[in-house]
């Protein structure tokens, strides 16, 4: 079993990814409380500036001060406990496709590759973290597309590898 993920073939910046650094990364999001409805980096936007607009109206009202960014006790040991994914986009668009690739070849441990087009890819999701630890069997991540997360369908399993290609 591989513990990193390759992209490779058309994309101008073939890059290695790490799924194991992901717990630490900002865009995680809890699978358990996924709904499918609302896009959870749009959310935290969201937050993010409403949080911004009411800091910026309180120090107007009462002088500035630091903020706080500790996290709670129990917020912290939470991430040693979920189900955690991120979505795939991010790391498509990182790569940056060349202009001729419509297809990604997602090849497997002792499977067959499966082939999607880049743009269902984009929308794919991958879990990272089970039960808050790496996922070692037919990992390193699962892939899923939002309906097969929401369904709660087997997910794709065992990926080495994204190889990008024109069809």
């Amino acid at each position: 079993m591989s513990d990193v993920i390759v992209f490779k073939g058309a994309v101008t910046y073939p890059i290695t990814l790490d799924p194991t650094v992901w717990v630490f990364d900002d865009r995680k999001f809890d699978l358990n409380a996924y709904t499918g409805e609302d896009d959870p980096a749009l959310s935290k936007q969201m937050q993010y500036l409403q949080g911004t607009g009411t800091q910026w109206d309180k120090e107007l009202r009462e002088g500035a001060q630091l903020p706080s960014e500790r996290k709670s006790l129990a917020e912290e040991r939470k991430v040693l406990e979920g189900d955690y994914g991120i979505r795939l986009d991010p790391f498509i668009t990182n790569a940056a496709p060349l202009p001729e690739a419509t297809h990604v070849r997602l090849h497997r441990e002792n499977q067959e590759p499966i082939v999607l087009p880049i743009s269902e890819a984009r929308r794919a999701i991958l879990q990272f973290a089970k039960a808050g630890k790496p996922i070692k069997e037919d990992g390193p991540v699962y892939f899923y597309l939002p309906e097969v997360l929401l369904n709660k369908e087997a997910p794709i399993t065992g990926i080495t590898a994204l190889e990008f290609f024109s069809a």
